[in-house]
């Protein structure tokens, strides 16, 4: 069974890769993507068969050659990645992908020349790229070109000259310049190169080894040893140091000074050197033994000094104690002498220089201080205690001391040998402390104290910086570009600058003039990622679409495949209405980046800016598309779906709107947004139940806003209600009696359902010659969505008209237009009769509606008796057949979320247009008339409605004896109240 089991999973394994080296497609992209897939799972045999076969679909194809050259380098076929990928490279010399493959091929292979002009070209695009500058360096110490590896080295060392891994390679190869140096006899040379890489680097024990081998063969062992004391302050327990400065002492005679140094358990530790304790030390002991005893005349003034204290031989004992190093003895005669003169000023500043060398630092200090309490005048000492002062300055400002710091400055600049380095300290502590103007005067200071000096005019470049004086700083990097052409720092330091400045002016919004300063700075790097990113945001901003499509396309010239370039590249491009370039470049990206979120709502935003533009242009169901498409790419954010609603609502029929609506609710069952806007649509085809029901889902946050809006729904709760009554009173006074009444009106309707509405109207109106009453009833009916209609019948006495009948029919247009037309037909108390044709149309806007109505009307003709009040005797009067017409234009303006409104009206023509009047014996004759009027309507409640309305007519009357009332006016003033329940 164990045996069947491993055939069973053999043969699965052998199915499977059958299965994965039989995968064949038909798209070149398909095979980019599983070659792709393949690198990064590091199956490179697999990776250059899939980009191969690629190849034979699309063999132009520089990703799949790409692919191809990197699977083979993997696979060791140097010569085919070669190839292949020079023939990649010959198509785009400034893939950086392709040149990095190129090197590694190049410096495997041990071409080398090669390899450093693929390098040469990397540095070309990335000049400032410490990986390659380094690579370069390491290429040519492969090949053995030591001395261009140390040229490089150099070069990047300016470049960075804080970088601790640049600093240790320019070290060692200093130090290789010091002991070749050292070997040609070039003493002073070596020596030079030595110290300055002790400056760079204190703790270089072979540049203090090599500095003290130079010394020695220059035949100056004294200067060795005081390298030596140097290098161990530095490097304390140093075996290798501490035996050649056991060397050196011997070999200069100083015995007992060597002895002193071993038995020095600070310096010479016995538990870490025991070798030296038990060997050296004894040995030492040994040689000067009989030396000492007998021939050195030290020791011969010591014991002159022991025996009665002659001045000159402690004298003597003291210097020489001193100078060699024997600081046992200086210390026990000079504690000695100070005990009978304590106030020998000679005595004092020996004890003094005793503790100096033998880092008693607490002990020597407090020597330093008194002495310059007591001779304060003294040279060496105020040098000493300045010295110190300096020492615990700097200390201060490691901690921040700078209250304490900066007054111990400003004393040693009184004093020549600390002048500089104190004002120094001080412009840092300045600095520090943001006290700009002070600052500003003390780098002037430092610049006066040396003119020439490159690194304070770049301190006082970097100061203006601080204060945002941007200009004077790039104007002084600039000079000194132009004076040290061949520093690279400079230009660095001034490109930096141009950074801060342009991330300043953007912030400021002062967008052109941060385009200005960013093209100074990309003529120096005109591939700094950072400029040429503020670049484009700069030209978006201002905006200068064309602009930044210049600059992104510059980028992508250097990033070809920086993702973020090409975004904004496509974002520049849709708000410059180019949308087909801003997508192929989104499609680009989505090859790479299937499942990128960020390129789909890119895409979005594109489509979205061309919906705009194709609304604004008139293109409503291209808009609609687009709209459609950016919503479904990006439905996070519903400024497409908004945009497209609204469109619908004003463009299209309501039926459409509310299919449309009803479709993304489906999708998107919470959003709040289109349950409101399907209230609305409701509200348009006059349901109100269903509009109030959607429109309470709108989202108001402002508390105000939300209070307006509750009284708006509260209107629209009252618009279900079935039942309306009104009820209004006109006052209507003219220049001529007969045309002064009062009318009163009362009228009713119900709403059966949606579609049907009944109702009732009664009328009464009195004058000094008598009463009149009218009284109809009338009916409304929804046809469809977009057309309704309506009928009534009205009975009348006196000044009415015996009967009225009329209808009406009303179609509801896009973009918020309604048309009218109707007839009327009204038969007179004096058996003519008026047909009436009505022609309207009005628009609606948000809160204003508009109306234009015509009116043409023909009578028929007719007689009527008129009695002379003179003579008494009655005549005849016929009117002949005639034509009228009426044109009227009205307005209503909300003023309030509680729907309150005013409104206005204009007429003219040759009938008048009043329908408050009553029509009657000499109402529609030939006369001409103008009519101005205005109304306010206040919502008192929901569902009550209180309204005014006043208006003026001047109108010419064919009933009249006097010429001077050819032309009448009649002022009109009436009030309603019309309530729901």
């Amino acid at each position: 069974m164990k045996v069947n089991k491993f055939i069973y999973i053999f043969i699965v394994i052998v199915l499977s890769q059958i299965k994965v080296y039989a995968q064949v497609y038909e798209s070149s992209d398909l095979y980019f993507q599983e070659a792709k897939k393949d690198i990064a799972e590091q199956n490179f045999t697999k990776a250059a068969k899939m980009s191969w076969r690629g190849l034979q679909i699309s063999p132009t194809d520089q990703d799949l050659k790409t692919i191809l050259g990197a699977a083979n380098l993997q696979l060791g076929r140097y010569d085919t990645a070669r190839y292949v990928l020079r023939q990649v490279y010959d198509k785009n010399r400034k893939n950086t992908t392709v040149l990095k493959y190129l090197v590694n091929i190049e410096q495997t292979t041990r071409r080398y020349s090669d390899a450093i002009c693929f390098v040469n070209e990397l540095l070309e695009i990335t000049p400032y790229s410490k990986t390659w500058w380094l690579r370069k360096i390491a290429i040519y110490k492969e090949m053995g070109n030591f001395e261009e590896a140390e040229r490089a080295l150099k070069r990047i060392y300016q470049i960075y000259p804080e970088d601790t891994e640049i600093k240790e390679s320019y070290n060692y190869i200093m130090i290789g310049d010091g002991n070749k140096a050292l070997e040609e006899k070039k003493y002073d040379d070596a020596n030079e190169i030595y110290k300055i890489v002790i400056d760079n680097n204190p703790e270089s024990k072979q540049a203090y080894l090599g500095i003290i081998r130079n010394e020695l063969l220059k035949g100056n062992p004294e200067s060795a040893l005081q390298f030596t004391d140097r290098a161990l302050l530095v490097m304390e327990h140093d075996r290798q140091l501490i035996e050649k400065k056991i060397g050196l002492l011997e070999q200069l005679g100083r015995h007992a000074q060597a002895i002193a140094f071993i038995n020095d358990s600070k310096q010479v530790p016995k538990d870490k050197f025991p070798d030296i304790h038990s060997i050296t030390l004894p040995y030492l002991m040994q040689q000067t033994a009989g030396f000492n005893e007998f021939n050195d005349p030290y020791e011969t003034h010591k014991k002159l000094v022991e025996l009665n204290g002659n001045s000159e031989s402690q004298d003597y004992v003291i210097k020489n104690a001193l100078g060699k190093g024997y600081d046992v003895d200086a210390e026990y005669f000079l504690t000695k002498a100070i005990k009978k003169s304590p106030n020998s000023k000679k005595l004092l500043i020996q004890e003094m220089e005793l503790y100096k060398p033998i880092k008693t630092d607490e002990n020597y200090e407090k020597k330093v201080l008194a002495l310059h309490e007591k001779f304060p005048n003294d040279d060496d000492i105020t040098s000493a205690y300045n010295n110190i002062m300096y020492n615990r300055a700097k200390e201060y400002v490691g901690d921040k001391q700078y209250d304490i710091a900066l007054p111990m400055f400003v004393e040693l600049v009184s004093f020549p040998d600390f002048q500089e380095v104190a004002e120094q300290q001080i412009f840092g502590i300045l600095l520090s402390l943001e006290r700009y103007d002070e600052a500003t005067d003390q780098i002037d200071k430092l610049i006066g104290l040396d003119p020439e000096n490159p690194d304070y005019l770049l301190r006082k470049s970097t100061l203006y910086q601080k204060m945002e004086l941007y200009d004077d700083a790039l104007d002084i990097t600039r000079s000194l570009e132009q004076k040290y052409p061949l520093n690279l720092r400079y230009p660095a330091v001034y490109v930096q600058q141009v950074e801060e400045y342009a991330s300043f002016l953007l912030k400021e919004q002062r967008n052109s003039q941060a385009l200005e300063v960013i093209d100074d700075g990309l003529t120096r790097e005109n591939n700094n990622k950072r400029l040429l990113d503020m670049a484009i945001n700069a030209s978006s901003a201002i905006p200068d679409f064309e602009r930044g499509i210049n600059y992104s396309k510059s980028a992508l010239s250097f990033y070809p495949q920086n993702k973020n370039f090409k975004l904004k590249l496509s974002g520049l491009l849709a708000q410059n209405k180019e949308y087909d370039e801003a997508i192929v470049v989104l499609d680009s990206l989505k090859t790479i980046y299937k499942y990128d979120r960020t390129i789909k709502n890119s895409l979005a935003e594109v489509l979205w800016f061309r919906a705009k533009n194709q609304e604004e242009e008139g293109l409503i169901d291209e808009a609609l598309e687009n709209y459609n498409m950016s919503d479904s790419l990006n439905p996070a954010e519903n400024y497409s779906l908004q945009r497209m609603i609204n469109l619908y609502i004003v463009q299209k029929p309501n039926d459409e709107a509310l299919e449309i609506i009803n479709e993304k609710i489906e999708k998107y069952p919470n959003d709040t947004f289109l349950k409101y806007k399907k209230g609305l649509v409701f509200e348009l085809m006059k349901q109100y139940d269903s509009a109030y029901y959607y429109q309470k889902f709108r989202v108001v946050d402002d508390p105000f806003e939300r209070s307006e809006w509750n009284s708006s729904l509260s209107i629209l709760k009252a618009a279900e209600l079935k039942n309306k009554l009104a009820a209004s009173f006109t006052k209507a006074t003219s220049d001529s009696l007969p045309f002064s009444t009062s009318l009163a009106s009362l009228a009713y309707s119900h709403k059966y359902d949606n579609k049907n509405t009944f109702g009732a109207d009664l009328n009464y109106a009195a004058r000094r010659s008598g009463v009149g009453v009218q009284g109809g009833l009338n009916y409304s009916r929804i046809i469809n969505p977009t057309l309704y209609a309506d009928v009534g019948i009205l009975l009348g006495s006196k000044f009415f008209p015996k009967f009225i009948l009329y209808g009406n029919a009303y179609k509801e247009l896009k973009n918020g237009y309604e048309a009218q037309a109707g007839l009327r037909y009204s038969y007179l108390q004096n058996n003519s009769s008026f047909i009436t044709l009505n022609l309207g149309a009005s628009k609606n806007w948000e809160d204003i509606w508009l109306n234009a109505k015509l009116q043409l009307m023909s009578s028929s003709g007719y007689s009527t008796s008129v009695t002379n009040a003179i003579t008494g005797f009655t005549d005849v009067e016929n009117y002949p057949a005639n034509m009228y017409f009426n044109f009227a234009t009205q307005t209503k303006i909300n003023i309030n979320p509680k729907q309150d409104y005013i409104s206005f009206i204009v007429s003219f023509g040759s009938a008048p247009f009043n329908d408050q009047l009553p029509e009657g014996e000499t109402a529609l004759l030939d006369f001409s008339n103008v009519l101005v009027g205005a109304g306010y309507g206040h919502n008192i409640s929901a569902k009550t409605l209180l309204l005014l309305n006043g208006s003026w007519i001047n109108f010419k009357s064919p009933i009249t004896d006097s010429t001077a009332l050819a032309y009448i006016n009649q002022y009109n003033l009436s009030v309603s109240i019309i309530t729901k329940f």
